[in-house]
This record gives structure tokens, sequence and C-alpha cells, in this order.
């Protein structure tokens, strides 16, 4: 670990493409107070000290992430990873965003018990409005998407003796894409749901004073899993 090796501990850096550019660890553990008969504390224990890693990524040049699982499993300095979330947002003259979170897992040779097909999505490093998977349409005279924020995500739970991890599954998972759209003329925006998306937070108005109307929305689509062998 140095200033120029950063660790991907969500394994979606690219060479030449998607860089990692910086990482937390976000190491937590439990410790266990007992107090005696005088009661002052006479036993303590620390345990269960687990990884819930964060990256932050540098887009290069235009990639489609094809085929990313959550749920899948990184293996650093004989510690095991589970992709949990990824982040994707880019926005009219706003740089890219590309961020992902983990779950440190069991040591052992397995990994989650299922991990969930995160949908092709194309990033790039234009600092433009674009729609990611398809999720929606938008129209509407004088309406400009001006920003999109994808989350892919799934719950990593540990099942655990004494604190630590003995095995894990991915459950819950979903992609959610929320949306804002400029309104410049008389016309509202419409919004038309992709295939297999649900709107499930709908166009609503912020109109504020002495500038433009700003619609925004919320689409969510459940994910299919792939059980383990």
């Amino acid at each position: 670990m140095s200033w120029d090796a950063k660790t991907d501990y969500c394994g979606l850096a690219v060479a030449n493409k998607v860089i990692i550019k910086s990482s937390s660890m976000n190491r937590s553990g439990q410790y266990l107070e007992k107090a005696g008969a005088s009661g002052a504390i006479c036993a303590t224990k620390p345990f269960g000290t687990l990884d819930a890693p964060s990256c932050e990524y540098a887009i290069a040049s235009a990639y489609t992430f094809s085929g990313l699982k959550l749920g899948a499993v990184t293996t650093i300095d004989a510690k095991r990873y589970a992709l949990a979330s990824v982040h994707y947002e880019n926005g009219a003259a706003q740089e890219p965003v590309l961020s992902a979170t983990a779950q440190q897992i069991e040591t052992t040779s397995d990994g989650t018990t299922r991990t969930f097909d995160v949908p092709s999505f194309d990033i790039s490093p234009d600092e433009a409005a674009a729609m990611v998977m398809s999720a929606a349409t938008v129209s509407g005279t004088g309406c400009e998407l001006t920003k999109v924020a994808m989350d892919a995500s799934a719950n990593v739970n540990n099942h655990t003796v004494n604190g630590d991890p003995v095995a894990s599954d991915a459950v819950m998972g979903h992609v959610q894409v929320e949306i804002e759209v400029l309104q410049t003329s008389t016309t509202a925006p419409t919004l038309t749901a992709g295939s297999g998306w649900d709107i499930s937070s709908p166009l609503t108005c912020d109109d504020p004073d002495a500038d433009f109307p700003v619609w925004k929305a919320t689409l969510t689509k459940p994910l299919a899993y792939t059980s383990a062998a």
C-alpha cells in the first residue's frame, strides 16, 4: 500500500479505462466489557473484526461493464471481499463518478450462496448526462435530461460464530436509477419506464424562485440471481 498503489477491494479496475483512485478499508470490530462484583470492569475482549471497504474510480475512457455480479469475491492478502454495491453517476457539465463497496466474508474457498447479475451499462469520461441500462425514456419539448445516478446493490450478510464469519449470502439485489430533468418551456416532461423497470418514485417538480423547474424520478428493477454450484 502506497501513494501510487491503491487497493481495489471491489475488483472494478480495468487497465487504462477504469483506474482506482482511492479506497477506504472501513475496518470495525466489537468490544465486550463485563462488570465484576464491585461494578468495575473485570473482563474485556475485542472480537469480530471485519472490513467493509469502499473504492472510488477515475474513468479514463469509455467502457462497458458486462457480466458484473453483486456478491462476486475479490481476494486480497488472504482476505475475501464480496461486491455489495456499485454507484455510477453522470450529468451535464460534471465529472462522472464511479464508486463501489464490498463486505469481508469467510476465509474458506467458497463464496456467497448466490450472486446477482447487474445489467450491462456504459460509462464514459464525458461530462454529459446519459441514460443507463435503458431504464427509461424522457420526452417533452424543452425538457433536458441533466443527471443520472445508478445504484446496483445487494445485502451481503455474514453468518458468524464468535463474531467471525463462517458463511455468507447475498440477498435483495436490485438496481435503482435516479434522474433529473430540466424544464425550459411550458411543457412538463413525460417518463416511460424501460422493459422490466418500475417507476418507484414518480416525476416530481422542484420549482424555485428565479430559476427553471427541475423534475426528479426514480426507477427500480429487481436483479436476477445465480445460485452457487
